[in-house]
């Protein structure tokens, strides 16, 4: 991979896919789909990226522009996964947001490719109706896309949204911890390790829809211990079916950084921020 378009770029795993790539020499267009957004720390996650001479930031209009001037090979990288935790995925009903992705989609068939990160939910029985039906839009312009899914993922900069970040976050505050009923629990990835496999997996040329897995039995559970989060909080969503298409293979990720560290540096992180007033 020589160049990547990230779409909403300053989200949780498309910030990481952003700094994973640029490490590795990637030139990067980051893509913000959403300009009215606000992001909180917004400041300081343009100061870890924005010194990287192989970064460019584009807001939506400014990308539409720019990108029919550009015909190198480029993977198109979205992680809709970010939307649906955060509840944005409603944004996907606004043609002006769609148009340019879909335009970019269509016009790029010969020197793009195109993947997706979606929540495992996705494989359930009831369906998440609002990003089906951008993907069957897409799919009418585009049948080889590259779907990666995705169950909870954790790491730095990871939004207040998912559990652990609260029991991280209550620590300083006293706050409560609320489940949201959006966050799978039957597994869990911390970010580096899913995003290193995901981008082994698009260069092996293997176009195959994957299921990432830590490989570890009750993960989510060993990982909630070490932050004394009661486990019970977790069970509503951790038994519910999945329908496994036979097209969809099922990846175990390639490293597990150990919890104790990743989890450790998640906590760092948090205390640094807060702690310094940002």
């Amino acid at each position: 991979m020589d160049k990547a378009v990230i779409l909403g770029i300053y989200n949780f795993i498309s910030f990481h896919f952003c700094k994973t790539l640029l490490n590795q020499g990637v030139e990067v267009v980051g893509v913000q789909i959403d300009e009215l957004d606000k992001s909180p720390f917004l400041e300081e996650k343009r100061l870890e990226v924005g010194r990287n001479a192989n970064f460019n930031e584009h807001s939506l209009t400014e990308w539409e522009k720019k990108r029919k001037e550009d015909t190198t090979q480029t993977t198109l990288i979205f992680s809709m996964y970010d939307l649906y935790m955060e509840n944005k995925e409603i944004i996907l009903q606004n043609e002006q947001i769609t148009r340019p992705i879909i335009q970019f989609i269509e016009e790029n068939k010969n020197n793009s490719d195109i993947v997706f990160i979606l929540p495992i939910q996705m494989l359930r029985s009831k369906q998440e109706k609002t990003i089906e039906a951008f993907i069957e839009q897409v799919r009418g312009f585009r049948k080889n896309i590259q779907m990666f899914y995705l169950p909870a993922v954790y790491g730095q900069w990871q939004p207040p949204s998912f559990l652990f970040q609260q029991a991280i976050l209550s620590t300083l505050f006293k706050t409560d911890i609320i489940k949201d009923e959006r966050e799978w629990t039957g597994d869990v990835l911390f970010v580096d390790d899913a995003i290193e496999t995901i981008i082994e997996t698009i260069e092996t040329g293997n176009h195959r829809d994957s299921m990432l897995e830590s490989g570890r039995k009750n993960y989510w559970a060993e990982c909630a211990a070490y932050l004394q989060l009661n486990e019970k909080i977790a069970f509503d969503n951790r038994d519910q079916s999945l329908q496994m298409d036979k097209q969809i293979g099922l990846v175990s990720v390639k490293k597990v950084t150990p919890f104790a560290d990743s989890i450790d540096a998640q906590i760092e992180h948090v205390q640094r921020l807060f702690q310094n007033g940002l």
